[in-house]
């Protein structure tokens, strides 16, 4: 089996889940009411799928083909993205997207002196 199969398990009391899960909708519900997403953003994004993903991909190849266009099409696959967010970004972009105080506080409160043992 590979090493890379294997995931390390964290274990954070209820409380943090807690934290994590409030955190994790306020932030999502001021993207979504500020509409900061990209339109192509399938990942992560409610109603959203691999299939609409596939779907939207083969509508812009049937178009680009039936117009006699040479289509090009780059996927990446950035493996461990989510897990290496890094935070510091998170929080300077929280800030530059002027989150609410109270969230962006929070989210740095959260995200100061994290360790795993």
């Amino acid at each position: 089996m590979e090493v890379t199969k294997f995931r390390p398990i964290s274990l954070t009391n209820v409380a943090v889940k807690v934290i994590e899960k409030l955190l994790i909708n306020r932030i999502m519900h001021f993207v979504y009411r500020n509409e900061l997403l990209n339109r192509n953003q399938y990942g992560f994004t409610l109603q959203k799928s691999a299939i609409d993903a596939a779907i939207e991909v083969k509508e812009y190849l049937e178009e680009g083909l039936s117009e006699g266009q040479i289509v090009i099409i780059v996927a990446l696959d950035v493996k461990g993205a989510f897990d290496s967010a890094w935070w510091p970004n998170i929080i300077t972009t929280l800030q530059k997207l002027k989150c609410p105080k109270n969230l962006y506080k929070l989210a740095r409160s959260y995200f100061s002196e994290r360790t795993a043992t």
